[in-house]
């Protein structure tokens, strides 16, 4: 009995101990529950599922060549059977694209492996034809989209630090490049990659490539300001960079030079329908190019130059080289020097694989010994200076890839390297009065669109030659 009570009072002491020192109660300590919050993680979470579709995402592209038809575009792409048929009916039937030309481009877009939207796209159409699926065989809509759709103009400001590909990288990619904002997958950097590129390849290698040596000119605080063209198909996350409309890079030792937009027809060489044509020129109306390119190839070696008489080393014989051979890797892309219209395309003895092009002012260039010709372009084709005309290769006479490069000026060889070439044909007369229209509202449009006053060089004051007489 004894025992008992001594364990019941050791019992009460301990539970009154318990009360006596335990600590009060207080709430976890941390911020409170915000549903922002949670919101923002759902996001994140929503993200992260597209990026994870985004790679099961395949798109299968085919150009109409020579000859080629529309069922050839859609087996090139991978339709068959009864999406073929209904791609055909839709296409020709409901959208009325009853025949098809060298140029015009189709695109099959896979999901998992399953055909989710064809896309066909006539090269002189301002719009595309769609048709969309839903994992069967039957389509579930279909509908024209214009070109105003899928096509937006963006401001963009660039600072450079250290070079001009790094000022892009930092602030020139759209924040809508990826469906998350955020390069996450291997096709997102892909495309970052690409978007890069293209637009550091529109600045230095075709606005500014007469005007700013980007290896020498280039320095730390230079600030560059682009009005670019991009282009955002609706109903996905595809971002692109097109074109620059217009641009202006400004030195921080002092200077500035513009690349000023004017949408004009091209020359006269030009074949009847081709469309109006994208240009860009200095303030005063004077072309931002000159008439020809310095070679047809990207850091071609010159293997040969023009001569008189040289030894032919597949002949063995003496005899006149009318060209400068550029070598190069068998497959280097090969640029049309100028503005022309192709007049051959065909195999010729000793040149090979060769494309003739005739320009203005009584010009004529010949490319030969190609691999292959470029897609989409046929005798009369109008090109671009810098279209890619063919491939590097080694056909017809010829001991490795290179391509054979001669210049002709009223029907008489010159020698390319030391021919005076014209600068490309300013504006005149009316152009040049639109284009001075025209400039102030395209700076006072791009200024709002980019939050700021776009700046522009100062005005030379040439004086005045007008002396009063006593």
């Amino acid at each position: 009995m004894r025992s008992r009570m001594i364990l019941i009072i050791i019992f009460l002491l301990a539970m009154g101990a318990t009360f006596l020192f335990r600590q009060p109660h207080s709430p976890p300590a941390g911020d409170t529950w915000s549903f922002r919050d949670h919101l923002s993680e759902l996001q994140n979470l929503t993200d992260s599922l597209n990026t994870i579709l985004a790679d099961t995402i395949e798109t299968r592209v085919a150009c109409v060549e020579e000859g080629g038809t529309l069922g050839w575009l859609l087996y090139s792409t991978g339709i068959e059977g009864d999406r073929y048929v209904n791609c055909c009916e839709i296409l020709i039937d409901s959208l009325g694209w009853t025949s098809v030309h060298v140029g015009d481009t189709l695109e099959a877009i896979y999901e998992r492996d399953k055909l989710a939207a064809v896309r066909a796209r006539p090269r002189n159409s301002r719009g595309y034809y769609c048709i969309e699926f839903d994992g069967t065989s039957e389509p579930s809509n279909w509908y024209w989209v214009p070109e105003e759709q899928y096509r937006r103009l963006r401001a963009v400001t660039l600072v450079v630090r250290s070079s001009v590909w790094e000022s892009i990288a930092s602030g020139g990619v759209p924040d809508d490049l990826t469906p998350s904002g955020h390069i996450v997958t291997v096709r997102d950097s892909v495309r970052e990659i690409a978007y890069i590129k293209g637009l550091e390849n529109e600045l230095a290698n075709r606005l500014f490539v007469y005007d700013i040596d980007f290896y020498y000119d280039v320095q730390p605080g230079d600030s560059v300001w682009v009005l670019l063209e991009e282009t955002r198909y609706p109903g996905s996350s595809e971002t692109t960079f097109r074109r620059i409309i217009a641009a202006k890079y400004n030195f921080a030792l002092g200077g500035m030079t513009e690349a000023i937009p004017f949408f004009h027809q091209p020359d006269s060489l030009a074949p009847d329908g081709t469309a109006v044509i994208l240009d860009h020129y200095h303030r005063d109306g004077a072309s931002l190019r000159t008439m020809f390119l310095k070679m047809p190839v990207p850091f071609g070696r010159i293997s040969s130059s023009y001569s008189d008489s040289r030894m032919h080393p597949v002949l063995g014989y003496t005899r006149a080289h009318r060209g400068i051979d550029y070598a190069a890797p068998m497959g280097t892309e090969i640029y049309a020097v100028g503005d022309g219209v192709i007049i051959t395309r065909s195999f010729s003895g000793g040149y090979g694989n060769i494309v003739r092009v005739r320009h203005a002012n009584g010009y004529e260039t010949g490319y030969g010994h190609m691999s292959s010709y470029a897609r989409h372009q046929e005798i009369g084709s109008y090109v671009r200076q810098g279209d890619v005309i063919g491939y590097v290769g080694s056909t017809g006479l010829s001991t490795g890839p290179h391509v054979h490069f001669e210049m002709k000026k009223n029907g008489s060889y010159v020698n390319p390297a030391t021919e005076i070439l014209p600068p490309a044909n300013p504006l005149l007369e009316s152009d040049l009065d639109f284009f001075r229209l025209q400039l102030p509202v395209l700076e006072s449009t791009w200024g709002r669109m980019a939050q700021m006053n776009i700046p522009a060089p100062p005005v030379e004051d040439t004086g005045s030659d007008i002396t009063s007489a006593e």
